[in-house]
């Protein structure tokens, strides 16, 4: 009983290396924009919330401000998070400076205007 030849591996020929030429993206680029993103939008976004919520916290001024400084870690994480989450750069970068417009807005509110 002869068994037929076994046929030659053909897993690579299914699943060619990819090239530069075949990726979607740019890279270092799109690396280095998002880390920019999370690193600048970030700050921006936890600045501005650190400032409304020091306004919109009860409690002594030194109080609502040390809480609201402390409340601005996890505002920078969630933001430096989201810039790498999100679908694309410019959806990264909208969605940062929305947050940054709202936390601003709100700060600007509570204090009376520009000052």
């Amino acid at each position: 009983m002869s068994h037929p030849p076994a046929p030659p591996h053909t897993a690579r020929a299914a699943f060619p290396p990819r090239s530069s030429a075949t990726r979607k993206g740019g890279g270092n680029g799109v690396l280095w924009a998002r880390g920019l993103l999370a690193l600048l939008g970030g700050y921006a976004v936890a600045a501005t919330w650190a400032s409304a919520l020091a306004r919109l916290l009860p409690g002594t001024l030194a109080d609502a401000a040390l809480a609201a400084t402390m409340a601005s870690f996890v505002i920078y994480t969630l933001a430096a998070i989201w810039a790498y989450a999100a679908r694309s750069s410019m959806r990264a970068a909208l969605g940062l400076a929305v947050a940054a417009a709202i936390g601003g807005g709100l700060s600007l509110l509570q204090a009376g205007g520009v000052a």
